[in-house]
């Protein structure tokens, strides 16, 4: 059964939700990478955290709403080419965090979300929208790469603190 949603710029009132929605990615990270993840005391974002996203411009949190509740949340933030002589002058944005829930994976939830903060961002003259998405996440990478992204760079990793 595909349970019926519409995609919606966030409100302050969606913060409990948001941040529930949050936390399931926050739990695969600290499962997957617990030498980098780890779980926090407290809510590790505040609503004064995306109380600044909402009253920004250069942000916005995007939300799939059942009626019932939310199944899903995209931040989407953008960025400037530095001010230096060897880039391009250009914006871009940054996918910065998207979240579905559990039981609403695979419903078209995640597209959904990703076009609207597509359409978002070409809207404020952005040239590009990226993602980062860690080695681990298979299901991911397959996901985005469906959506047409591919990758740019690779991060490398060298632990120091480590007994030989």
């Amino acid at each position: 059964m595909n349970e019926a949603f519409t995609v919606r710029p966030a409100t302050i009132a969606d913060y409990d939700q948001m941040c529930a929605l949050l936390a399931e990615v926050d739990e695969l990270h600290r499962v997957n990478l617990p030498w980098m993840f780890q779980k926090p005391a407290a809510e590790p974002r505040p609503s004064d955290f995306f109380e600044r996203l909402l009253e920004n411009d250069d942000s916005e949190l995007l939300v799939a709403d059942a009626g019932h509740g939310l199944v899903g949340v995209a931040m989407a933030l953008l960025r400037q080419s530095p001010d230096f002589a060897l880039f391009v002058t250009q914006s871009w944005c940054v996918l910065d965090n998207i979240a579905v829930a559990q039981a609403f994976r695979r419903r078209g939830v995640g597209s959904a979300l990703i076009r609207a903060a597509e359409r978002w961002a070409r809207h404020r003259g952005a040239n590009w929208i990226e993602l980062g998405v860690y080695e681990f996440n298979e299901a991911a990478r397959a996901f985005y790469q469906a959506l047409g992204y591919g990758p740019v760079s690779t991060k490398l990793r060298k632990p120091l603190n480590v007994d030989p």
